[in-house]
């Protein structure tokens, strides 16, 4: 309900301090392009459940939703990572071996996570997994993992508007396209 001024009565009661009551359902039109920055993007994968490195789900459990690169929803920025999404819970699994370089709760938006690094074709690669469900790994630091380990579960930790899994790739410090990295590596041995 608008207050005089065309300001909503909550807003009104926010700025002069007073109690709102939030039992009524929200009015979520404002977060439609969030809405539709999550829907699936069409782009597909196959993983190769032999191959050395592996997409961070077996096919058909996750959907390619925001990709690689400049976006204006649901933040004007550079989009570092390839997001998944899949229902809350959904088992994410490591994309190589490697050894765990961070692990837990991350303040800089990613929320609970864990960086692994890896080398792949004498390359120096880490990844990064995002978002995932609280306490839903207990690795540390120095900790050896194998390709397919369990990372962790699709969660909705820190800056994240819905259960997904955000994957960073990172070639010698420098963030690359997951889905052809993954693409290119994720072959027949």
């Amino acid at each position: 309900m608008l207050a005089s001024g065309g300001e909503t009565e909550a807003s009104a009661a926010v700025r002069q301090n007073l109690v709102v009551d939030t039992s009524a359902e929200p009015d979520l039109s404002a977060f439609s392009a969030t809405a539709a920055s999550l829907k699936p993007s069409g782009a597909t994968y196959t993983n190769v459940a032999s191959s050395a490195v592996q997409f961070p789900f077996a096919d058909g459990i996750a959907s390619l939703t925001d990709g690689f690169g400049y976006r204006s929803a649901p933040v004007a920025q550079f989009h570092d990572a390839q997001d998944f999404a899949a229902p809350a819970g959904t088992p994410i699994s490591i994309i190589a071996d490697g050894t765990v370089a961070e692990a837990g709760y991350s303040d800089d938006g990613c929320g609970f996570g864990l960086i692994v690094d890896h080398e792949i074709d004498d390359e120096a690669v880490s990844s990064r997994y995002c978002h995932m469900e609280l306490a839903s790994h207990t690795y540390a630091v120095g900790d050896a993992v194998s390709a397919g380990d369990p990372a962790g579960r699709v969660g909705n930790t820190g800056m994240s508007f819905g259960p997904h899994l955000h994957l960073v790739i990172k070639v010698d410090g420098t963030a690359v396209d997951p889905l052809p990295f993954l693409n290119r590596h994720n072959d027949e041995d």
